[in-house]
């Protein structure tokens, strides 16, 4: 019979192993950069470069044995795919670990197999080598003739292993070994090649876009940050005003620190002898500062960000009864981030010294935002903000 059922069938369950314990790379793969102390990709790499080297052992240690001591398994096939997904060091690390592991299982066949594994690495990383000089700044591992050729070469070298066991009387071989050897080496590199590359490429898409993210945000926080500014020349009070704010509304929300630092942005439109006046402004004056959150929508508007900036801006005002300002909104309509931002602007400007008016005491602020709760102000905002100052000791930055 041309082709033995059994070392088909048996080839083809170390196959399936094999691509079962590389879902355990996979797995890895995707998992480590959700870990703080592998931030770096280097560090990642050697990580799983171990894990690729462990599962290339496990999966020596679980080979096919056809004769006592002699091992037929995947892993030139796997010495392959671990040069071509994580490079020639790599590779050889791999390669280096695996041989070990076939030298420590002892049986005739280690040396050959050893060799056969180095000749794999070697022929494997020539021919990146080779389609790196014909294109510079490519991955050549990515190459599907690359890897059509590394696969292939996970064949070659392991001929003369074979014929070297035939030749000791350690194992008879026939046209079937080596057509089933052929297509389980070069179908085993290419499925590893392509699903390790595949999920690498992914991973690598994901870091790409969470630094461009990261970019964004810090493009966004230099905006913000040069409209508090603004704020800053013309009044530094209400500069003050909206840092403290912006510190105490956040507790890890970045929306609301955001909105907050610039939130009476609005108030560069206020001439202002009106904004730092010592008395009490006429009712044409108040109607005019009462248009600052709406002023500060229309400057915010267009700035692009992940969060309603200008509607938080626009609603801070806002009560839920619906006797804020400019609008008069209520309930549901005032988004959460506004109904934040209204607690903590209220609790920073009763505590703090004004010009027309002495500081609160903080006890009485705290009682105050108390009693507005429910009706003015949201109730599970009052209560998150009273147990950060009471339990948790918050106080404002100087």
């Amino acid at each position: 019979m041309f082709i033995n059922a059994q070392l088909w069938e048996t080839q083809l369950d170390m196959m399936g192993n094999t691509m079962i314990l590389f879902m355990v790379y996979l797995l890895a793969e995707a998992a480590l950069p959700r870990l703080p102390w592998l931030a770096s990709r280097a560090r990642r790499k050697y990580v799983l470069v171990v894990v690729y080297s462990l599962l290339a052992s496990l999966n020596v240690m679980t080979a096919y044995e056809p004769a006592p001591g002699i091992r037929v398994d995947t892993r030139m096939g796997v010495e392959a795919a671990a040069t071509l997904t994580l490079g020639p060091l790599a590779g050889l690390f791999v390669g280096v670990v695996t041989g070990l592991t076939r030298v420590f299982l002892g049986g005739a066949g280690w040396l050959s197999g050893s060799l056969a594994m180095l000749g794999v690495w070697a022929a494997t990383s020539a021919l990146m080598a080779w389609q790196a000089r014909r294109r510079p700044g490519q991955d050549p591992g990515r190459h599907l003739g690359v890897a059509i050729g590394g696969a292939i070469f996970s064949w070659l070298m392991s001929l003369p292993s074979l014929v070297w066991l035939d030749w000791r009387g350690h194992m008879e071989l026939d046209a079937a070994i080596v057509l089933v050897v052929f297509l389980c080496s070069t179908v085993t590199t290419l499925l590893l090649w392509a699903t390790i590359a595949l999920t690498s490429s992914r991973t690598r898409a994901l870091e790409q876009l969470s630094q461009a993210n990261e970019a964004l945000q810090q493009s966004l926080r230099q905006t913000i940050g040069a409209l508090a500014q603004a704020v800053l020349h013309q009044d530094p009070g209400s500069a003050r005003h909206q840092r403290r704010v912006a510190d105490l509304a956040p507790h890890r929300l970045e929306g609301p620190e955001l909105a907050a630092l610039v939130h009476d942005i609005g108030q560069i439109e206020i001439p202002s002898e009106i904004i730092s006046r010592p008395g009490p402004l006429t009712p044409a004056e108040m109607a005019l500062v009462q248009q600052h959150p709406l002023m500060g929508f229309e400057i915010l508007k267009d700035v692009q960000s992940p969060w309603p900036l200008a509607d938080i801006v626009y609603q801070h005002h806002e009560n839920l009864d619906g006797s804020g300002y400019p609008r008069g909104l209520a309930g549901e309509q005032i988004c959460l981030e506004a109904r934040i931002l209204r607690v903590c602007d209220i609790v920073e400007a009763m505590s703090s010294h004004r010009v027309y008016r002495s500081s609160h005491p903080l006890e009485s602020v705290l009682h105050e935002i108390q009693h507005m709760s429910g009706r003015e102000l949201d109730a599970e905002v009052v209560r998150l903000c009273v147990h950060l100052i009471q339990r948790e000791g918050y106080t404002f930055p100087t």
